[in-house]
């Protein structure tokens, strides 16, 4: 039987890259559902995590400071309930391994915008870590081991033939 690789990494399992992408679907699931009980997810909480924890007016990248006090916080009755579902299907797809490729993309968009909002309170590594991860799960095929994408893909070639 041929041993399953993925696209740029030749001779390593699909399994090793699948346990890194299982694991940051667990670590997205575990900050969902703690942002959830600290209630991040409404419009209240939203404010909150922006202007007491990580506020704004600390941020020295001014620009993204702008962003959120302008563009994120005027919508956050829309903004709040988006990252709600966003965040949880985010770290549940990662897990399950469905469309992988797609769901990396989205987390590392997700980390890119939580550091820059973030930028200067949080240790940089805690994003660049899971970024990195990420990037490997989003360009292997981390999905065809241990995941959804694996059942999906196989389907599809069938119907191919």
């Amino acid at each position: 039987m041929e041993k399953e690789t993925g696209n740029f990494l030749p001779g390593i399992s699909l399994k090793w890259v699948a346990a890194l992408r299982i694991m940051v679907g667990i670590m997205f699931l575990t900050t969902w559902g703690f942002n959830l009980l600290q209630g991040f997810y409404t419009p209240e909480g939203l404010s909150r995590f922006f202007t007491e924890i990580f506020p704004q007016s600390e941020n020295p990248l001014t620009f993204y400071a702008a962003f959120i006090n302008s563009v994120i916080l005027p919508i956050r009755g829309i903004f709040a309930p988006f990252q709600l579902i966003a965040e949880g299907l985010l770290g549940l797809a990662l897990l399950i391994g469905f469309f992988t490729p797609f769901f990396s993309l989205a987390g590392i968009f997700f980390l890119v915008n939580t550091f820059l909002a973030t930028f200067g309170h949080d240790w940089p590594w805690s994003y660049f870590l899971p970024i990195g991860i990420l990037i490997v799960t989003a360009f292997t095929r981390a999905g065809r081991a241990w995941g959804v994408d694996a059942y999906l893909y196989k389907r599809l070639e069938r119907r191919n033939r």
